[in-house]
């Protein structure tokens, strides 16, 4: 389980992780800024998001919160994380993940099935590039 909180607070890793990360610019050990483009329907967007940690119990809990906008969309985002770790024992480690994200502006003009089928997407894949992280 440690190794599994110590690649969460590797800003490197996780950013690696995100789909359509471009750049992570890390302020603090606490405050990152991360520049993300994404592909909605027809729609390009590059949104620029102010993340930060605002909780942590280690090794089992982690809790997120951001907010970003894409200028040229005229579009923006507010998000919200937390991770879940449980020792399972014998090496093993269970982790969930629970996020809200609300978008606003033309993109959150597109309708509610459209940004979650995305997002959905999204994190299907942020899921599969953790666990070949781990």
């Amino acid at each position: 389980m440690a190794r599994v909180w110590e690649l969460l607070l590797d800003p490197q890793v996780m950013g690696a992780c995100v789909p359509g990360m471009q750049s992570i610019e890390v302020v603090s050990e606490t405050q990152y800024v991360v520049h993300i483009h994404v592909k909605v329907s027809f729609v390009s967007t590059r949104f620029k998001v102010r993340t930060n940690i605002v909780e942590m119990r280690p090794p089992t809990y982690l809790k997120s919160e951001g907010a970003g906008e894409d200028s040229t969309l005229a579009s923006s985002l507010k998000q919200s994380s937390e991770v879940f770790l449980r020792d399972l024992g014998e090496g093993s480690t269970e982790l969930r993940m629970k996020l809200h994200i609300d978008v606003f502006g033309r993109l959150g003009g597109f309708g509610m099935n459209v940004i979650k089928t995305k997002a959905d997407r999204m994190w299907e894949d942020f899921g599969r590039n953790l666990a070949r992280a781990l």
